[in-house]
């Protein structure tokens, strides 16, 4: 585990803790509690895997937007994973129940998007060339991997095939 895993572990595991009580004083029913972790990167905030009940958060996102995080971006995680444990698998990821717990119970507002500033949790170190005139577009690693592997990506605008051009320091 980091350093800084530690670090933000017990704020985060008070935090769910905390929406947990919420849950539980509004449905008069007990949650198991979630594994939690920090190892999410690149601009992801935040996913809940309801069938492992498991949590997985931004550790660059959290260090940077603390109080927001904590709030906005925990508390939507744990609704996903609260209306998946009283409403079944067949709900839709943002639908009415999932409002319902972060506006009834959370009181919060229920957004699907953070607007976090990603620029140091975001790393696309390949950069692409297409037919537009001096555009470059980065692409994660992972993408890039699948280039080298014949993996196809087309330009948004022009919809050209796009073509490595070099790999920049992040």
């Amino acid at each position: 585990m980091s350093n800084i895993q530690c670090a933000y572990l017990p704020t985060v595991e008070l935090r769910v803790s905390e929406l947990y009580c919420l849950a539980e004083r509004h449905f008069l029913k007990r949650f198991p509690r979630p594994q939690i972790s920090l190892n999410l990167r690149g601009e992801t905030a935040g996913q809940a895997w309801t069938e492992k009940n498991l949590l997985r958060l931004n550790k660059q996102l959290l260090k940077e937007n603390q109080e927001h995080f904590l709030k906005h971006t925990v508390g939507h995680e744990v609704a996903h994973l609260i209306a998946h444990q009283l409403f079944g698998r067949k709900i839709r990821p943002h639908g009415r129940e999932w409002q319902l717990i972060m506006e009834e119970v959370f009181k919060l507002p229920a957004r699907r998007t953070h607007s976090y500033n990603t620029s140091n949790a975001s790393k696309r170190p390949f950069l692409y060339s297409c037919s537009c005139a001096g555009k470059t577009i980065p692409l994660s690693s992972i993408r890039h991997n699948r280039a080298v592997k014949g993996a196809v990506y087309l330009c948004a605008q022009c919809r050209k095939p796009l073509k490595f051009v070099e790999k920049i320091n992040v």
